[in-house]
């Protein structure tokens, strides 16, 4: 059975979840909280439990959220920068106008300026060019209500046939592939059914680079003594630790899958 080169207490004690290196005065020597409050990482669809810490109605850091039954306190690096964004200082909080005269190349204007000047120039563009000159892109980091916004917007405002999210790159495949052979367009099964397993095949995902969180699930399988298979035309980081490499060549998959499943039938393993 393979094995991490180091364990899995070490990894979590070198990269997270904290700060790369320990801050002036520890790790509990710095601004005393009001409060804090208990939330989700919003950077993936594995919705992850933290704790942030609020000071004046800022969030000013986090704790682990050890209770949190998916991912029990661990983060990846995205889950422990995430505490930055609501007040970081690029954090855009005003509209802006271009101006060559300001020494960061942009002025603040007022709200209603800048909301006349966007349907003015969407009018415009609408009669000169038609509505489908206009395309919208969101991103998978929306909640459902601001999706549902993006999409009525783009209908409705702008009138376009043009609208996507990058979600269809990934998740919408997927869901399309879970629909028709599970009848359920995601995955059936909790995770906590991974560490049960007795073989763990990860089909063309970067599982430890994407969802850091899910190798946690997938090691414990491997220290119950499960056989770990990684299928991917790259030697991914958890590739390294399989004990069955299959580097297929890209647009190959399906080839291998029917040959599997062949193999299943034939003998009766089903």
């Amino acid at each position: 059975m393979s094995r991490i080169p180091i364990s899995e207490e070490e990894l979590i004690s070198r990269y997270g979840p904290h700060l790369n290196e320990e801050p002036p005065g520890g790790w509990d020597g710095g601004i005393v909280p009001d409060r804090v409050v208990q939330t989700h990482c919003c950077f993936c669809g594995q919705q992850c439990g933290i704790k942030l810490k609020v000071k004046d109605n800022e969030v000013i850091g986090f704790e682990p959220w050890y209770e949190f039954p998916f991912n029990e306190g661990k983060l990846c690096p995205k889950g422990v920068k995430r505490y930055l964004q609501g007040s970081h200082p690029d954090r855009l909080m005003h509209p802006l106008e271009r101006d060559s005269t300001s020494p960061s190349g942009f002025r603040q204007i007022s709200w209603d300026d800048a909301l006349n000047r966007v349907a003015s120039e969407v009018r415009r563009i609408q009669e000169e060019h038609g509505p489908d000159a206009f395309a919208m892109l969101s991103g998978v980091s929306l909640t459902n209500e601001k999706s549902y916004l993006v999409g009525k917007f783009a209908r409705l405002a702008l009138g376009t046939a043009n609208l996507d999210y990058n979600g269809r790159f990934c998740m919408v495949s997927a869901g399309a592939g879970n629909k028709k052979a599970l009848g359920v367009d995601r995955a059936p099964n909790p995770w906590s059914d991974i560490p049960l397993a007795d073989v763990v095949w990860v089909a063309g995902s970067n599982i430890a680079e994407t969802f850091p969180i899910t190798t946690s699930y997938i090691w414990k399988a491997r220290d119950r003594g499960a056989r770990l298979i990684v299928q991917d035309p790259r030697v991914v980081p958890l590739a390294r630790t399989a004990d069955l490499f299959l580097p297929v060549r890209p647009g190959s998959d399906s080839a291998l899958f029917g040959a599997v499943l062949h193999q299943l039938i034939r003998n009766d393993w089903l």
